[in-house]
């Protein structure tokens, strides 16, 4: 019999083995670890920050700011966690995490990156000039989850740091 994933030439060098070859592996247990729990409420208050910041409150959609800058520093940190964060999550249930260094790195980058959106959105919705306006309320609580998400961030990478930098001395 020929093999399956050998159809013609395109593929003449594959070959499938379920003995010999690097299957992965679905391990759940991971997403019970701190980092994996972490990681998980990472995503839950991402995915609040992509609503508010898409719907808003009451239909009212906040700004992330008044100038094209802060606006799109503050739709890039959310869209670019929004697909960054789930990818980190696959890697920990197939049991092949990144490493300690560079999640590190992401969720410092990503920490600061939230809280520079979280404090535009702020200020942008308490200057005197917005203080009637409907989204408001929206914009505030955007920037606010904004911050909490980045201090949580911070918070995993300073676990992160702490559990596998011991090892390294």
């Amino acid at each position: 019999l020929q093999n399956p994933l050998s159809c013609g030439r395109a593929f003449k060098g594959v070959t499938s083995s379920t003995t010999g070859g690097n299957i992965m592996g679905v391990d759940l247990k991971g997403l019970f670890s701190i980092h994996g729990l972490f990681k998980i409420f990472e995503l839950v208050l991402i995915v609040i920050t992509f609503l508010l910041a898409r719907i808003g409150y009451a239909g009212n959609p906040p700004l992330f700011g008044i100038t094209v800058d802060e606006t799109w520093l503050g739709q890039l940190t959310v869209g670019g966690w929004l697909i960054i964060t789930p990818v980190i999550i696959v890697g920990i249930v197939l049991d092949e995490p990144m490493s300690w260094k560079l999640d590190s790195l992401f969720s410092i980058v990503g920490a600061f990156l939230y809280i520079s959106s979280g404090s535009c959105a702020i200020d942008t919705h308490t200057s005197p000039d917005l203080a009637n306006n409907p989204s408001r309320d929206s914009g505030l609580a955007l920037g606010s989850f904004c911050i909490i998400t980045g201090i949580v961030m911070l918070m995993d990478a300073a676990f992160l740091m702490t559990k596998y930098g011991r090892r390294l001395k």
